[in-house]
């Protein structure tokens, strides 16, 4: 009788673990990439692989997706590093297909035509065609070099990971936030003029001014809004997304409080009683029953008189009750809770405060009360984390030695040598945490009130003080742009001079002690030395002599103070006198 051979599995070797390994990760990238626009309503077209002859190129495109007349083309790119060649095929095969977008759009057609009815409810000028990068390593691209690519939109790992939470918590009501992303208004989708009519919500209730507690000319006005307008209409300003602007102050949308809100719903049928806080747009309007457009000021003159709000996508703002209002999300049909959602999206009204601004109240005076109206309604009900405390002082004390600090971190991180490093965000892993660094040593660099017998950049700065001082934005702007290149030659001294450990995963040279002591080492010789320039701060570093590695560094994270002062008196050739003087 014949015995079968069993086949037994050779072991792998470290190259094959390491290969099925990437594998993986270049899968779940490329799904998520998929599931993102999935989930936000897009119809996938698979054109990976189908290369064709635009213009003067041949092009291959790796994922199509459709909404309505809006065409997402994007390309995935799993390599270790920037490609800077590979950028710049992408970006000239874009230009291709914009100078010959009828020919794109019959192609699509020849290539896909069980798609064809959707590509021809639309004539082909109607389509809006954008191009997004999106690449599983850090791009690391400076500003430059994102101009010099300009018809390329760049995701990078943190723009996909946010946009995949997003859609897996609020699926097809993500695509509003989405459009904001690439500044799309209601008029560009669909048909023109198929939209843009004003939503009318009836019988607000409309508090006097000495009621509110405002001194500032802001009204507040309370009304009843259905889920649907509300999800339609506003935008959240979450501090860990993809926005640039440094008035951001919310957390990031909870999947499991939004599933909860969104059974219970479900099971009861009906609203929260507790108010929904908005921040509103300038175009809103006052309506009395006569249909007079009356002045917010002489509303208390009317016993009825009614809110006209645009029915515009992302123009109100929520201050408070994200979540209240998000579970109320449109989702696939399948989705468990759809069909009962649905309707009650319509039916539901939610009673929601806003704020009226004066109509020539400044943007960043609006977003710092509304920052403050966010952190007190919060911080009693739940802790908020440092990094979020942080970020609200620098919008409601923009001229503090914390708020100056943020924004110099934020400027930093755009910089060339710590480009991309911080972690200003709940997606960066990995990254620099900056709570620290802001706190115990940055801020006292760049304060503009240093102490008695201490000194800062400021002292060094020739902007216009006076202007600064008196919030001028423009001012600030200049200050942060100073104290960040100052900051920026400094540490590039630093990474050049320590350059392999500066590249080392493994050495501390990157930690927030080393970080936080070159920093505080800068401060106190700049009484004696000034700003001086690479070759200076070279000639000084060299003389420095650490061994950075994690075995033996010889400094924890309290000891800032004592490692600058070894870089003081071994690099800027300070006696023990001096540096116990600064």
């Amino acid at each position: 009788m014949k015995h079968r051979k069993v086949k037994t599995k050779k072991p792998l070797t470290e190259e094959q673990k390491k290969e099925q390994i990437k594998k993986r990760k270049d899968t779940i990238f490329k799904r998520r990439i998929r599931d993102t626009f999935s989930n936000m309503g897009f119809t996938y077209l698979p054109s990976a692989n189908k290369k064709f002859k635009i213009g003067y190129r041949d092009v291959e495109l790796d994922y199509i997706f459709m909404y309505e007349n809006i065409i997402i083309i994007c390309e995935d790119t799993c390599g270790k590093a920037k490609n800077k060649d590979h950028i710049r095929s992408k970006n000239e095969s874009f230009s291709e297909i914009l100078q010959n977008k009828a020919a794109f759009i019959d192609w699509l057609k020849i290539t896909f035509p069980e798609k064809k009815k959707l590509l021809e409810v639309y004539r082909n000028e109607r389509f809006l065609v954008y191009y997004i990068y999106i690449s599983q390593a850090e791009l690391s691209l400076t500003d430059d070099e994102r101009h010099l690519y300009s018809n390329l939109i760049f995701w990078e790992q943190e723009t996909l990971a946010y946009f995949y939470r997003i859609t897996h918590c609020l699926y097809y009501s993500a695509r509003y936030e989405f459009f904001r992303f690439l500044e799309i208004t209601n008029d560009q989708i669909g048909h023109s003029g198929s939209s843009g009519n004003k939503t009318v919500i009836r019988a607000p209730i409309i508090y006097p001014e000495d009621a509110t507690g405002l001194r500032n000319g802001v009204r507040i006005v309370s009304f009843m809004m259905s889920a649907q307008n509300l999800l339609q209409t506003s935008y959240v300003l979450r501090k860990d997304n993809w926005e640039e602007s440094m008035w951001l102050y919310q957390r990031l949308v909870d999947k499991e409080k939004i599933r909860g809100i969104r059974s219970f719903l479900a099971s009861k049928g009906s609203a929260f009683y507790n108010n929904i806080i908005v921040a509103l747009p300038d175009t809103i309007k006052f309506e009395v029953k006569s249909g007079e457009i009356v002045d917010i000021n002489k509303i208390g003159d009317f016993q009825t008189c009614s809110l006209l709000i645009p029915d515009e996508m992302n123009t109100v703002c929520i201050i408070d009750g994200q979540h209240r209002i998000f579970a109320h999300y449109e989702a696939p049909e399948t989705e468990k809770y759809e069909h009962i959602i649905a309707p009650l999206r319509k039916q539901l009204h939610l009673l929601v405060t806003g704020l009226v601004f004066p109509q020539n109240m400044n943007d960043a005076d609006r977003k710092k009360l509304q920052s403050e109206i966010f952190l007190e309604i919060n911080s009693n009900a739940k802790m908020v984390p440092a990094d979020v405390l942080l970020h609200i002082d620098m919008l409601s004390r923009p001229l503090s030695d914390i708020g100056i600090a943020r924004r110099v971190i934020e400027r930093l991180n755009k910089k060339r040598t710590f480009l991309n490093k911080f972690e200003l965000s709940a997606l960066d892993e990995g990254k620099i945490k900056v709570a620290s660094i802001i706190k115990f040593a940055l801020r006292y660099l760049v304060t503009i009130t240093p102490t008695d017998g201490k000194t800062s950049l400021y002292n060094y700065w020739d902007g216009d003080k006076t202007l600064l001082e008196s919030n001028d934005e423009s001012s600030l702007n200049d200050y942060i742009e100073f104290c960040a290149k100052n900051i920026d030659l400094y540490f590039s001294t630093i990474r050049d001079t320590f350059k392999t450990q500066w590249n080392d995963q493994d050495s501390k040279l990157l930690s927030v002690i080393c970080i936080n002591g070159f920093i505080i080492a800068f401060n106190r010789q700049l009484k004696k030395n000034g700003i001086k320039d690479y070759s200076f701060y070279s000639s000084c570093l060299r003389k420095l002599k650490i061994d950075y590695s994690k075995e033996k560094f010889p400094y924890t994270s309290s000891q800032y103070r004592k490692f600058s002062t070894q870089i003081l008196e071994e690099a800027f050739e300070f006696s023990p006198e001096e540096a116990d003087a600064t």
